[in-house]
């Protein structure tokens, strides 16, 4: 869920293709003939459902694709979004569930091309991408064994582009701005206006401070890796892998959305899978110490990392909650989806501040010590 490249929201425009547009561009830019399409839901860039057919008479249905129209911004930034699609192909490589291209009638990864309803000869940034199967968290009944799942994939997958990924571009993912970055929590003040008087509006004035206070001056302790940035309950698909209704095994099918990638820390990583998965759970504050046991089985933290859990977290659903309020009020058509997380996520801040950081604390390092020694259970 980006809010484009740099720390100014504001300059962004959301692509407004129509369907039929959004067919004309698939059969324009990639020479297929489509048979169907719908819209997907999205942040700030549009996408679509797309199934392609191998005849005239589209009698025949080949393949499912998602065609993704990235936004102005960061439609400005070729080598961004160059990077991105690399490391979602070399993740592919790797045996991650992640998205590959298809390329263009000239051969390459992507386009740039103009059009939807907007004033202007906006262009945007046009790639086609296969469809991965699966239903996302957020339509799932959750459970313990999908939270260590999840942190175990976090921690994987930033170890293989820390330790293996290489790309000419690769630099492009110092987004210092970047509004997404966990480490930009403090960036939240030009945009907290959007809370109005909202009555939660101080609990995420003292999660910003204290981030400002307590996290700031200790990123240097932490170890830098590549996030993916948004492990979220909408970017994360599952299949259930026993047939057992009563208790379901999942495992983790498709990895989606990489346009939040940036260097950050392997704790971020964590931090965000944590926030975005107490967002679904029915017993929220205890979700960290299964999402946390499942990320040290591949990554261990350091004391250091532990210790800034909470605020992370905490600053996570800060930069949420705000970001999605200042974009609701540029989009209002899009407010419904800008604004899942809110729902229940002021919910969750507020039980996580009321409870307090030492007590929160507990019951994840607790929980995450069960995994690695079950007799201290």
């Amino acid at each position: 869920m980006s809010a484009g490249n740099g720390c100014q929201p504001q300059a962004l425009t959301k692509p407004a293709f129509g369907e039929t547009e959004a067919a004309e561009l698939v059969a324009r830019v990639f020479g297929l003939k489509v048979a169907w399409i719908r819209p997907l839901p999205s942040y700030d860039d549009q996408n679509f459902h797309v199934r392609v057919s191998r005849n005239e008479d589209l009698a025949e249905v080949a393949d499912e694709y998602v065609l993704k129209i990235t936004n102005s911004e960061d439609s400005q930034e070729p080598d961004l979004i160059e990077v991105q699609t690399q490391a979602m192909m070399f993740l592919s490589a790797e045996g991650f569930p992640s998205a590959t291209p298809y390329l263009t009638k000239d051969g390459n990864i992507m386009s740039l091309e103009s059009g939807g309803s907007r004033p202007g000869n906006t262009k945007y940034m046009v790639r086609l991408l296969s469809y991965l199967p699966g239903t996302p968290v957020a339509r799932i009944a959750t459970n313990a064994q999908i939270f260590y799942e999840i942190g175990k994939l976090a921690a994987s997958l930033d170890k293989a582009l820390a330790e293996k990924f290489h790309h000419p571009s690769v630099k492009s993912l110092h987004r210092s701005q970047f509004i997404w970055n966990l480490a930009n929590v403090p960036l939240l003040d030009q945009y907290i206006y959007a809370l109005g008087q909202n009555e939660y509006r101080a609990i995420v004035e003292q999660v910003i401070e204290q981030f400002k206070g307590k996290v700031i001056p200790k990123l240097s302790s932490f170890r830098a890796c590549i996030n993916h940035g948004d492990l979220n309950d909408h970017n994360i698909l599952v299949d259930s892998s026993s047939d057992t209704l009563e208790n379901p095994q999942y495992r983790v099918s498709g990895i989606l959305d990489f346009s939040d990638m940036s260097y950050g820390y392997y704790v971020f990583e964590v931090a965000i899978a944590i926030m975005y998965m107490m967002v679904e759970s029915s017993d929220p504050l205890h979700v960290g110490g299964h999402v946390l046991a499942g990320f040290e089985s591949v990554v261990p933290l350091t004391e250091e990392e532990r210790g800034a859990l909470f605020l992370l977290v905490s600053g996570r659903f800060a930069q949420s909650l705000v970001i999605a309020a200042h974009t609701a009020l540029r989009y209002p058509e899009n407010t419904e989806y800008l604004m899942t997380t809110a729902k229940t996520g002021w919910k969750r801040l507020v039980a996580m501040v009321e409870v307090g950081q030492a007590a929160v604390e507990e019951m994840w390092f607790e929980a995450a010590r069960a995994y690695a020694d079950p007799m201290a259970a």
